[in-house]
């Protein structure tokens, strides 16, 4: 062959072959008189009708236009398992649960040159951020910015090592080996078996030691598996499993939950957990019958302390649980509806470093509930008002600013307080405490980088710096200011991460989802770096328990005929407007039949407008 050509490569899971790899309901049809086939191979090829495409009647073009798919897919055994070669657009016509994820990342991870990589797709996976890096000559990883204590390399691409040239040049790999060859049909199985030998080889451990620290479970089967683990511990009620918010929250905005489901619209819970989904799901209900689409099907919907909705999100998907199976090195993580494996090493490497930055809090318990239309609720603000009251030597620097102008506001820190220290060049050392409530925040890590971020504007941007120290100097209360204000001249500082949670202190970082522990990890590193002093402390939560209590009132509306069309008023005897039409109405209310009723959520302006939003939860009325 004088051509090269390109190949898309996946290794089938033992037990799949030609006969029931393809989806039920493929469009794909054996290949009729092909004689050039590999022995043993079976070919199915796509011969989609044509048709015009879309954009000749969107811009009247007279041409006669047509556009026609073809693709195939070549089943080649090789020994006890086979392979598809894949040509075109056909992937989807495969079953998910077919096919080996990783079989690509690995044979590449095996074959290329680890100085001759030139890009690589990564994901972060705790706050979900994804990238790709590209540089326009061959390099190494570490110059492609990977992370491997904190990201995971989904594809990568680069030149094979001198003994591999036989087989291809170059590499991309993920769930499939993509790669051009020169080679002819009748030599494509022998070439697979050297590929499968690759993907059985452990020596890309060597070469690429971190790389596989953490990766997704992407498997079909294998999720089935996890799935059941988690709602086992659902089920079970075992503690292991918690509930979070898959967002960044700040608890400044009184985030209080309700659950939506078959059962209807639950009270307003002031804290997220499971506690309070399984007081919704009720006595009454039979937690053996829990099943993974019902967890995924049962809405969480943040609101007010009123109960005014906001974000929602899948039940299922605020899970955080952690699985380690008898028998298997690894512990399984989910996060967000998605799973991850991580190797136990790792784990343990984490824990070690962590639970050496683990001390006891020098600080109060937390105590300091507010109070709104007389519920209680979460206050970090009231906290950490409270802690200079309650000790002098701390200034309360919450909610201020030293951000360079121009940019967005970086605050300091929520708490900062000067302590003699023989191992500071100016003998004292200034401690900046970054407060949060709850071990359950899937985005602790934007606790995490905000102190990061602080302490280097602090100590690289000399208008922040100054910015701090005269925040310093007007909080200072009874505190000596030369003191205080000594820790800036040789940057005398610490960092204290500071948790609220009611988990035992005696957990260390056990405490602590996976993904925020290894956001921490990488961002005391970061302070390691730079030679300040870091410390994750938890904080007692000794605050009353908070029930739930009833959610934000709803009103009896009617879908009314308009001249406009439809609209929806409030019913009379309410207290609203009955002529005032109900703005931000959900599509399927505002199309039901004029008559039809429903009951649920209106706001009402000042100017005296009725609001709801298609978001918001509403049901039928009797």
């Amino acid at each position: 062959m004088s051509k090269s050509r390109p190949f898309s490569i996946y290794l089938l899971k033992a037990g799949f072959d030609a006969t029931n790899t393809l989806e039920d309901d493929h469009e794909l049809q054996p290949a009729a008189g092909a004689t050039a086939l590999p022995d043993g191979g079976t070919l199915f090829i796509l011969d989609a009708e044509r048709k015009h495409p879309w954009w000749r009647s969107y811009f009247g073009i007279q041409e006669e236009l047509w556009q026609q798919f073809k693709g195939a897919i070549l089943f080649l055994p090789v020994g006890d398992r086979c392979f598809a070669l894949t040509f075109g657009h056909v992937l989807h016509h495969m079953r998910d649960e077919a096919y080996e994820y990783d079989f690509g990342l690995i044979v590449t991870l095996n074959s290329v040159d680890p100085k001759e990589l030139k890009s690589a797709d990564m994901i972060e996976p705790g706050p979900a951020r994804r990238r790709r890096t590209q540089v326009p000559v061959s390099t190494e990883l570490t110059y492609l910015d990977f992370d491997g204590d904190s990201e995971i390399i989904k594809s990568l691409t680069g030149k094979v090592k001198p003994e591999y040239k036989d087989l291809f040049s170059n590499a991309t790999g993920s769930a499939s080996l993509k790669i051009s060859m020169k080679i002819d049909p009748g030599e494509l199985a022998e070439r697979c078996a050297r590929l499968l030998a690759l993907y059985d080889s452990e020596d890309y451990k060597e070469t690429f030691p971190n790389i596989q620290n953490i990766v997704p479970v992407r498997d079909p089967a294998e999720v089935n598996r996890l799935n059941q683990l988690v709602l086992e511990s659902v089920r079970s009620r075992d503690g292991s499993t918690t509930l979070t918010i898959p967002d960044i929250v700040d608890y400044r905005d009184n985030t209080c939950c309700m659950f939506q489901g078959p059962g209807g619209t639950s009270e307003v819970y002031p804290d997220i957990s499971m506690e309070a989904f399984y007081d919704y799901l009720g006595e009454d209900f039979d937690l053996n019958t829990l099943t993974i689409d019902q967890l995924k099907s049962y809405r969480m919907i943040l609101t007010d302390v009123e109960g005014a909705p906001g974000r929602t999100y899948g039940v299922f998907r605020s899970l955080i649980f952690d699985a380690e199976p008898q028998g298997e090195d690894v512990l399984y993580h989910l996060n967000e509806g998605d799973w991850y494996k991580a190797e136990k090493s790792f784990v343990a490497r984490l824990k070690t470093y962590l639970d050496a930055k683990c001390e006891a809090t020098d600080l109060c318990p937390y105590n300091h509930d507010g109070v709104k239309d007389g519920k209680a609720i979460y206050s970090e603000g009231n906290y950490n008002a409270a802690i200079p009251g309650w000790q002098g030597r701390f200034i309360c620097l919450d909610q201020t600013d030293i951000s360079p102008t121009g940019s967005t506001n970086i605050e300091p820190c929520d708490l900062y307080s000067v302590q003699a220290d023989g191992s500071a060049r100016c003998g004292h050392r200034a401690s900046l405490y970054h407060i949060k409530i709850s071990t359950r925040s899937s985005h602790l890590s934007h606790l995490f980088n905000q102190g990061v971020n602080s302490i280097e504007l602090i100590e690289l941007e000399e208008s922040s710096c100054a910015k701090m120290q005269q925040l310093v100097v007007d909080r200072l209360g009874g505190n000596d200011q030369p003191t205080y204000l000594a820790p800036f001249e040789h940057f005398d500082f610490r960092v204290v991460f500071g948790i609220i949670s009611h988990k035992d202190p005696g957990g260390l970082s056990d405490n602590l989802p996976l993904f925020s522990k290894i956001s921490l990890m990488r961002n005391m590193q970061r302070l390691d770096v730079m030679r300040v002093p870091c410390a994750l402390a938890f904080i007692p939560d000794e605050s009353p328990a908070k029930g739930g209590h009833s959610k934000h009132q709803q009103f009896l509306v009617e879908v009314q005929d308009d001249a406009n069309g439809h609209v929806v008023r409030a019913l009379p005897g309410q207290g609203l407007d009955t002529v005032v039409p109900i703005k931000r109405c959900p599509k399927a209310v505002k199309d039901s039949a004029a008559g039809t009723r429903y009951r649920m959520v209106v706001k009402v302006a000042d100017d005296g407008s009725l609001t709801t939003h298609f978001g918001w939860p509403y049901e039928l009325a009797a």
